[in-house]
């Protein structure tokens, strides 16, 4: 078998044996509403900036369901 079917099998496996509700709602909005991870130079630069300021203390904490929204709000646009 190819890495890539290993990889869709194993994938399969997990969301398969998940218990955990927000956990498989993530997979639905990455697999059913065309998220793209790719980020540019620019993008990239500004995360490693903010996770700098995390790391000092001056960054926000988001609990999932802010998250949640937060991206959904994103993806809508």
């Amino acid at each position: 078998m190819s890495k890539f079917n290993d990889l869709k099998v194993a994938l399969a496996k997990q969301i398969l044996e998940s218990e955990n509700e927000s956990e498989l709602l993530s997979v639905d909005l990455v697999m059913n509403h065309g998220v793209d991870f790719s980020l540019d130079a620019k993008q990239k630069t500004a995360i490693d900036e903010a996770h700098a300021r995390f790391k000092r203390g001056e960054g926000r904490n988001y609990s999932s369901a802010e998250m949640v929204r937060r991206v959904r709000k994103i993806v809508r646009g």
